[in-house]
This record gives C-alpha cells, sequence and structure tokens, in this order.
C-alpha cells in the first residue's frame, strides 16, 4: 500500500486568508470610512436637535441646554426626543389665534365703532347709536348692506339709494372736505 503524499502551499492555519484581510490596506480604508460616517452622522444629529429646539423652544438658554445634550454622541438626541416639547411654537401660536378666533365668534359681534356686544338683527348699535343696518322698506326687517332683495318678503333692495349708504357717503364727502380745507394748496399759482 502506497501512501499519497500531499503536499500543502502555505501554511497550515485555514484563517489565515480571514486575517490578512483584516490587516490589510483595504480593511484600514473600510474602517476609516465606518468613522468618518459615524461622526458625520453625530454632527448631523447634533445639528438637528439645535434647528428642532429652536421650533420647539422659546428660551434661548434651554435652547443652548439641548444642543448640548445633542453633542452627547446618539444618546443625547435619543433622549432629547423623548423630552423636547410635543409641539412646534408656529402650530402653538396657530392655535392660540383659532381658540382666539372661536371664542370672537362665541362671543358674537361687535360693533364696529364702539366694540359693544350687538346681535345680527339691530338696525343701530344700543352704545354709540351708529347705523349698521337699513330696515326693509316694507317689512321692516334689517337688511345686509350687500343684499339685493330682501330675503323676508321679496323686496328689491337699491343699495345706491339707501339711507345707510347716502350716510355713509355724506360721511367720507364730510371727511374729504376737512382733510382739504386743513391742507390749504401747497402751491399756489403765480399771478
Amino acid at each position: 500500500m502506497a501512501r499519497a503524499t500531499t503536499t500543502t502551499t502555505g501554511s497550515d492555519d485555514p484563517f489565515e486568508a480571514v486575517s490578512d484581510f483584516f490587516e490589510s490596506s483595504t480593511w484600514d480604508l473600510i474602517v476609516t470610512l465606518l468613522w468618518v460616517a459615524a461622526i458625520a452622522l453625530w454632527l448631523a444629529l447634533a445639528v438637528w436637535t439645535f434647528q428642532d429646539a429652536r421650533r420647539r423652544i422659546r428660551q434661548p438658554a434651554l435652547v443652548a441646554a439641548c444642543t448640548l445634550l445633542g453633542l452627547v454622541p446618539f444618546v443625547g438626541p435619543l433622549v432629547y426626543m423623548f423630552l423636547r416639547p410635543p409641539e412646534y411654537l408656529a402650530d402653538a401660536r396657530e392655535r392660540e389665534l383659532e381658540v382666539i378666533a372661536l371664542e370672537q365668534r362665541i362671543d358674537g359681534l361687535r360693533c364696529p365703532d364702539c366694540d359693544f356686544p350687538i346681535e345680527s338683527r339691530f338696525v343701530a348699535c344700543p352704545s354709540c347709536l351708529r347705523k349698521l343696518k337699513d330696515p326693509c322698506v316694507r317689512c321692516q326687517e334689517p337688511l345686509d348692506p350687500t343684499w339685493r332683495i330682501c330675503p323676508y318678503c321679496e323686496t328689491a333692495v337699491s343699495p345706491a339709494f339707501s339711507p345707510l349708504h347716502a350716510e355713509r357717503e355724506r360721511e367720507r364727502d364730510r371727511d374729504r372736505m376737512a382733510a382739504t380745507a386743513q391742507d390749504p394748496d401747497p402751491d399756489p399759482l403765480p399771478q
């Protein structure tokens, strides 16, 4: 029986190729790129934390504290996400304005001159006596100045000849005359 001899080229270590890879310049390049990506991600998270804090927090000192928290690698932005205010400042302001508008709608209408509460059927303000609407010539229901017909009795409304329109035109004419009386002609014609 003859024994076959096998010759091996190289060492007997089966993981030599793997260890050669980890000692190569390719592995060093991969590690360097991973470090650059991790640092870029860390800086991006810090910038995101700063920008998000500015949109959510009014106090500059708290924005600075959140930014410093965001500089703690990877854990800081995660902690900030759990502790940050739930809404943006712009959203909170918009909600406040909506609440104010709803409260005004609930409070009802107000006189444009004296801000006294009025009802939609008032013809004049009970406080300052400003005429708010004209009554219909037929049924005496208050009419909106933009209506062309009375919705209660179907009488045609002529806005050009309404007393309220005429009163407003007289007020405008008085204002124009008062403005010209106070401002004499700055450039009189030479004689």
